[in-house]
């Protein structure tokens, strides 16, 4: 017959799981807390949740770049800036995010398409050796308004290091929105026209 195990031993294994226990508690508190840091609140008591980096590139605020390109696909050029609210998309034919995004991009347009005091203008790296491709994603998804190609200057200027990322440059010519603000692009343009 076997002596029981000393007291002082189970003493110390149930030290051993209250540590444990003790950890694990800590662990999830600071995970939560983690997790209740990334939601921002929008000042009407709504959390929005952000996830990962930033990705707006050049922040609300910040002068627009001047406009450095190639060329524009079918020398169609979006003239005359000033006084307008512009809405810059950096996109490329090899990006998928970019083809999920054209859609809505298109549908946003839309919106605002007989209005002559709101520019859209797309954007991409890709010189003019991709022209086919850029040309076929832009009759894929009916995108009509002006692209440039060969726009890595200005892209490096907005700070652009994710793609699709969208700007919307107030009449000033400041970022008024980016990818890492709170409201919807259509309302931002509305915004942007009515300040």
């Amino acid at each position: 017959m076997s002596a029981p195990p000393p007291k002082s031993e189970k003493k110390s294994s149930s030290a051993g799981n209250f540590t444990t226990v003790f950890v694990l508690v800590v662990l999830l508190a600071a995970a939560f807390y983690l997790f209740v840091q990334k939601n921002v609140d929008d000042g009407n008591g709504e959390s929005l949740l952000r996830t990962g980096p930033s990705r707006g590139g050049l922040a609300v605020g910040s002068v627009a770049p001047k406009i450095d390109v190639a060329g524009w696909v079918d020398d169609k050029t979006p003239g005359d800036l000033s006084g307008k609210v512009v809405v810059i998309d950096a996109w490329a034919t090899w990006c998928l995010p970019c083809r999920e995004e054209a859609p809505h991009l298109v549908e946003t347009w839309k919106k605002f398409a007989d209005r002559d005091d709101v520019v859209f203008i797309g954007m991409t790296v890709e010189d003019e050796s991709s022209l086919p491709a850029i040309k076929a994603f832009m009759k894929e998804f009916g995108i009509t308004w002006p692209n440039a190609y060969g726009a890595k200057n200005t892209l490096t200027a907005f700070h652009a290091e994710y793609i699709p990322s969208v700007w919307v440059i107030n009449r000033q010519g400041k970022v008024a929105w980016n990818f890492d603000s709170r409201q919807e692009l259509t309302d931002a343009i509305l915004e942007a026209l009515d300040n």
